[in-house]
């Protein structure tokens, strides 16, 4: 039989045979653990209960749970992460890139930063890469005219340019985009202001319309600036990403993996095919 209380901060401490369980709402099967003692199955909660231990078991001691919390370092990890560490477990993949990741993040200098990227971060198709970087989206769009310069390099006709300015940063494939942190807007209650904007696939697709092109942008989660509030936490500002890749479409795994056999000579061609906004 399951005895539980619940504080009003939904804190749970359960007892079953003696034994107390404590979870709140960051366990990773938080919602299950809940209906198991709403319907008394204690055999399947003390399962569900243990997802932590197999955490601990993935990770080789780097993620530990205790009393029904993840830490890293010492450090609880939110309710986001926590649930990226459990899909990372349930599509196979090892844990060092959650654990890069995160060791990332932490380094960010802005605590208020870190939070707001939770939510970005809990979007579809927002993967990290082996090194613990993270992948969005930009829309941009292709310039045309003269050559001129841009703040990373020389724009030339055909070239992929942002699309705010259309001539201040160049945005090809290998690309690497950066400014002042302190330049970038750290207000997530202003929609559209200084920095450079990451998004998600909806949010990039539409930016980018029916003349532009989405590509994909790799970025540490250090540089993470603010996250605007008026799109539903769709797009992000950081200081600094790198131009990866023509997005075909959204990513679906949670870990990204170059595909090596993509012909970035034939850009343009690959655009005009694949690309579907």
């Amino acid at each position: 039989m399951l005895t539980s209380i619940k504080t009003n901060d939904n804190h749970w401490t359960v007892v079953l045979n003696a034994q107390p369980y404590q979870f709140d709402h960051t366990h990773p099967r938080y919602t299950d653990l809940v209906s198991c003692v709403h319907s008394g199955d204690a055999d399947e909660f003390v399962r569900l209960f243990n997802t932590g231990n197999q955490i601990e078991d993935w990770s080789e001691g780097d993620f530990e749970f205790r009393n029904g919390f993840l830490y890293f370092e010492d450090e609880q990890i939110a309710t986001q992460p926590t649930n990226r560490v459990v899909e990372l477990i349930r599509q196979g993949f090892p844990h060092q890139p959650m654990l890069n990741y995160l060791k990332n993040l932490y380094n960010n200098v802005s605590e208020r930063a870190v939070q707001e990227s939770y939510t970005w971060s809990s979007h579809k198709g927002l993967p990290i890469t082996d090194d613990g970087m993270m992948v969005g989206y930009k829309g941009v769009i292709i310039y045309r005219g003269e050559t001129i310069q841009g703040k990373n390099g020389e724009i030339k006709d055909g070239d992929y340019v942002d699309k705010h300015t259309g001539k201040t940063f160049r945005n090809n494939v290998g690309d690497a985009c950066s400014m002042k942190r302190r330049q970038v807007c750290d207000d997530h209650t202003q929609g559209c202001s200084s920095g450079l904007h990451v998004g998600t696939y909806e949010y990039a697709s539409d930016w980018a319309g029916p003349t532009g092109v989405v590509v994909l942008v790799k970025f540490n989660p250090k540089n993470i600036v603010s996250v605007p509030s008026d799109c539903e936490c769709q797009k992000m500002r950081v200081s600094e990403y790198e131009v990866i890749r023509i997005a075909r479409e959204q990513l679906q795994e949670a870990v990204y993996e170059h595909e090596d056999d993509y012909d970035y000579d034939n850009e343009e061609d690959y655009y005009e095919e694949d690309v579907n906004f």
